[in-house]
């Protein structure tokens, strides 16, 4: 993804959540309030800052969208917003 297909917000380089899709690569950013995200305990307790793994699909609708990312460095996948990632360096 080249730098033309980000979107800043507040300074940080985040993407639109039209750019997400299920196989690209992101890395979290800094993390947001997770209040009215209707899913399993163990999908918020895994969420980190800075890590890098692999969008496998999304919900729409809990609390917002929430992105599902396989961990890079675990068998974690965390529930996320899309304010919350960004593309990921090849």
């Amino acid at each position: 993804m080249s730098a033309g297909n980000l979107k800043a917000t507040n300074g940080d380089t985040t993407m639109n959540c039209d750019q997400i899709k299920p196989g690209i690569r992101v890395r979290t950013t800094k993390l947001r309030d997770t209040k009215g995200f209707l899913v399993k305990h163990q999908h918020l307790a895994c969420r980190k800052a800075g890590v890098s793994g692999t969008v496998r699909g999304y919900v729409a609708g809990h609390g917002g969208d929430v992105w599902w990312v396989k961990h890079d460095d675990s068998e974690d996948v965390g529930a996320y917003s899309y304010t919350e990632l960004e593309a990921a360096e090849k």
